[in-house]
């Protein structure tokens, strides 16, 4: 049974911030924590100085080369407005925290303001209330409460018919498993052994910057802090049958993979700390995806009946942009021009890194681009703790 991906719909619950102006704002967000808390011995900002501050910034930060902008939804839009020499991080619910504790919010209290945000985002993805899918999938790395806000969405407006399953803390490659889901399941309506249904939905919900660390000044939390963005978006798998009468374009699936790469349990980790999530990456992840990548994508591709050396030009690349430096060496390990990784530098650019909502975005943006044609074959890739690799071969109808 086929499954096709389309009616991608992304929500935006607050204003683009160019990247300039949130390392201003960032670096004046770790002098606020540090003042806060001089004397105190809890941050690793204390006694540190406006100026160490903003050497920090302006070595480790993802430089606007990269990112031109970000959508933060920790900062209202009324003061992402103002310059950031006139916030006053002291009224700021989410910055104001950092006044009394170094460390700002415990994870609780961030994870309640996730609960608040997601639940306008999954309500801006369902504004008809007739609009009803047969199962919601939900998918989130940045944050989860049970009821989830699709649970309470789906309880509130008596979709009693609508069933719901949660896709979480997978990282960046969440959509893979999502997908791999939602087939499953539409898998297990036509068979007989669930309730009737061709259409799955899958909603991500990712709002990185409520774990942001201004107490932190090393390099991997400042990368992190000026890399990831926050990102929602929606979309439908439908079965074949089901998609032939719908408008528009959509995605056909035809083969998934995924690999958790030997020996790289530490490379890359995402845990639950007291007062946030943390990632950690090793110097080692560069070698484990180039000794791996390229083998990995062949034999996918040969599963669906495409060759890496013969199809690679005609293949669009969907390449997850971790970071800048992952596109490009992605890129080399697949020899791609530079042209077919500028659709995933471009997504990064306008948005950053934003977590399994990502790679949806570059979907989107493909069945919307006019110069695409039916037929065109879709490879896209991504990489998360495990060390995971996860990828999937589509076809344009």
């Amino acid at each position: 049974m086929g499954v096709v991906l389309s009616d991608f719909r992304p929500v935006y619950l607050t204003e683009p911030v160019c990247q300039e102006k949130l390392r201003e704002i960032a670096i004046g967000f770790a002098g606020f924590v540090a003042n806060a808390n001089t004397g105190r011995g809890g941050g690793n900002t204390a006694e540190l100085s406006p100026t160490m501050i903003r050497a920090a910034w302006e070595k480790y930060g993802v430089s606007p080369k990269h990112i031109q902008s970000r959508r933060v939804t920790v900062l209202p839009d009324a003061e992402a407005v103002k310059d950031p020499r006139d916030l006053d991080y002291a009224t700021i619910p989410f910055t104001s925290a950092f006044f009394a504790s170094p460390s700002g919010w415990d994870l609780d209290a961030r994870l309640t303001m996730f609960r608040e945000h997601a639940r306008a985002a999954v309500e801006k993805m369902y504004p008809e209330p007739d609009d009803i899918p047969d199962e919601i999938i939900h998918v989130s790395c940045t944050g989860y409460r049970l009821p989830s806000p699709v649970q309470a969405l789906v309880s509130e407006r008596h979709w009693s018919r609508t069933t719901v399953s949660h896709c979480y803390h997978q990282g960046c490659y969440g959509a893979f498993p999502a997908v791999r889901m939602a087939a499953g399941i539409l898998s297990a309506a036509s068979s007989g052994l669930a309730r009737t249904g061709t259409r799955v939905d899958v909603a991500h919900t990712e709002i990185c910057s409520i774990h942001v660390a201004p107490e932190c000044l090393d390099a991997e939390h400042i990368i992190c802090d000026s890399l990831f963005g926050d990102g929602f978006i929606r979309y439908s798998a439908y079965t074949e049958e089901a998609f032939r009468g719908r408008p528009g374009p959509g995605m056909q699936v035809l083969r998934y993979a995924e690999c958790v790469i030997p020996d790289s349990l530490n490379a890359m980790t995402w845990r639950p700390i007291a007062n946030r999530f943390e990632m950690t990456l090793s110097s080692h992840v560069p070698r484990l995806i180039a000794t791996h990548t390229a083998g990995f994508i062949a034999e996918l591709l040969r599963d669906a009946g495409l060759d890496l050396e013969l199809d690679r030009a005609n293949i669009l690349w969907v390449i997850h942009p971790g970071g800048p430096a992952i596109v490009d060496l992605v890129g080399a390990c697949l020899c791609l021009t530079k042209d077919q990784i500028a659709l995933s530098k471009d997504v990064l650019r306008e948005g950053g890194n934003m977590s399994s909502a990502t790679v949806p975005h570059i979907w989107n943006r493909i069945l919307h681009d006019p110069e695409v044609k039916k037929g065109t074959p879709v490879l896209s890739i991504a990489f998360g703790p495990g060390l995971t690799a996860a990828a999937m071969v589509a076809r344009v109808v």
